[in-house]
């Protein structure tokens, strides 16, 4: 089970997660309670390794993804909806998790992608869990007290995490994210 820990604001919180047995990280470049700035965290999260770094993104452009990106070390961009701009320089630099309120084959992306499916759209609620006929990631409102229900029901790829494991806004709680990954993979 590929687990990935959103909303990292501290270099401790990556470590952290990295040490638990996290698949990857997710950095938030847009507007939320979790947002990060790029340029601040450059010199930390450049060194982070052997983690999958997921820089997200909402409505911003190919050309200002890629410019806030530029030498973070960044393996794949989260997408929320289809950036304006030539999406194939995407591709070329980094891998791509299309993030659907629900799935949908109409609504796929023209691009090649993992989905993450999130009925809250970011906002920590939970979402209908249901086996689909595609690999994706499970997100929206996964707790350690509910992730090993949501992945027997759903039978996801993989499961991301962000308001559920903290104990503030961008503050991870280790014992919750130890428990997490944990229940995830039980």
């Amino acid at each position: 089970m590929w687990v990935k820990i959103c909303g990292i604001t501290r270099r401790d919180d990556a470590m952290t997660a990295g040490a638990l047995g996290a698949d990857a990280i997710g950095f938030v470049f847009t507007q939320s309670p979790r947002r990060i700035l790029p340029r601040s965290a450059l010199p930390w999260i450049r060194g982070i390794t052997g983690l999958e770094k997921v820089a997200v993104f909402t409505t911003e452009s190919v050309e200002e993804i890629l410019a806030a990106c530029d030498g973070l070390g960044i393996d794949t961009i989260q997408l929320h909806a289809e950036p304006a701009g030539d999406h194939e320089r995407l591709n070329r630099r980094y891998g791509i998790i299309y993030a659907m309120k629900e799935y949908r084959n109409d609504l796929m992306p023209g691009f090649p992608c993992r989905i993450l499916i999130d009925a809250s759209r970011g906002t920590g609620m939970q979402g209908e869990w249901r086996e689909r006929d595609i690999p994706y990631i499970l997100a929206g409102g996964l707790t350690p007290d509910n992730v090993r229900e949501a992945v027997r029901i759903a039978r996801p790829a993989g499961v991301d995490v962000s308001s559920g494991v903290e104990s503030a806004p961008g503050i991870k709680d280790s014992g919750k994210v130890e428990n997490f990954i944990r229940e995830a993979r039980s």
